[in-house]
């Protein structure tokens, strides 16, 4: 699993930039998270900084409802995340930049005192995870922190976080849930699938087919089926902000069509 905490600095740097150089109408806006407006998800990135800082740094614990399945995890999480956002409506952007700043800070020193390769306190639950190091579930915070920003950027107009240096391990740790996404096909022994995100930020991953799942290959046998992604559009199509066929001239399935769009389906998030 990749490191990830040298960026932390840079990603928060380039978020108070671009929020501190909003006028209150950009505030407004729209985003491709359809339910929030710009200062919701700014708010939204305020709130999960405050929690890891409270459960993790500080061992506070909230009392839990018992939850049965994945719909009911992520029907809890929705409407506790809905609650924080509802109450920052009422906070001015200069406050919520100035809490955002002060709490990125908090969270990078209480990330870095954390063992990489203990035990996490939640796992990653989309890569199929029951247990999680903490390399693994910081990685996880990367994307939730480059996804909620370009959400932002996208709808304000300002320039998007595609470099390389910070993309590419954004698409990499997504990528992570390909073979536990791809858990109840039941394909032939050795089906190989392999899926190019196209740009400089791109990169080619590849899954075969071993025993009862699907495991990462560096084969290079006969491919079943072959996905091409823009860049410029994997990212959205992995936070769900588009349908897949909204997005189809920004895609190409070669070989398996069946295969090829349960890639396209890729989850990553808890959405």
């Amino acid at each position: 699993m990749i490191d990830v905490l040298h960026l932390f600095p840079a990603l928060n740097t380039s978020l108070i930039e671009v929020l501190a150089g909003l006028d209150r109408k950009q505030w407004n806006n729209d985003t491709l998270c359809k339910q929030w407006k710009v200062k919701d998800i700014a708010a939204h990135l305020l709130d999960s900084a405050i929690r890891r800082l409270a459960i993790g740094r500080d061992t506070y614990q909230i009392d839990f409802p018992e939850i049965q399945s994945e719909q009911g995890l992520l029907n809890y999480i929705n409407e506790f995340n809905a609650d924080w956002v509802q109450a920052y409506k009422r906070v001015s952007p200069e406050i919520l930049v100035e809490q955002l700043q002060l709490n990125q800070l908090q969270m990078l020193e209480y990330l870095h005192s954390l063992d990489l390769d203990a035990k996490s306190i939640f796992p990653v639950s989309w890569a199929g995870e029951h247990i999680s190091t903490n390399r693994f579930d910081i990685a996880r915070e990367y994307t939730e922190r480059w996804h909620h920003q370009q959400q932002i950027r996208q709808a304000v107009g300002a320039k998007s976080i595609t470099c390389r240096e910070l993309y590419n391990p954004f698409l990499l740790i997504c990528m992570q849930a390909l073979p536990y996404h791809f858990r109840n096909f039941k394909y032939p022994e050795g089906t190989l699938v392999r899926l190019e995100i196209v740009g400089d930020a791109g990169g080619v991953w590849s899954i075969i087919r071993r025993g009862s799942g699907w495991e990462f290959s560096t084969e290079s046998g006969e491919i079943a089926s072959q996905i091409y992604i823009d860049q410029n559009i994997a990212w959205i199509l992995l936070s769900k902000g588009i349908e897949i066929n909204e997005a189809k001239q920004y895609w190409q399935v070669i070989g398996d069509q069946e295969l090829g769009m349960h890639a396209l389906a890729l989850h990553t998030f808890m959405v």
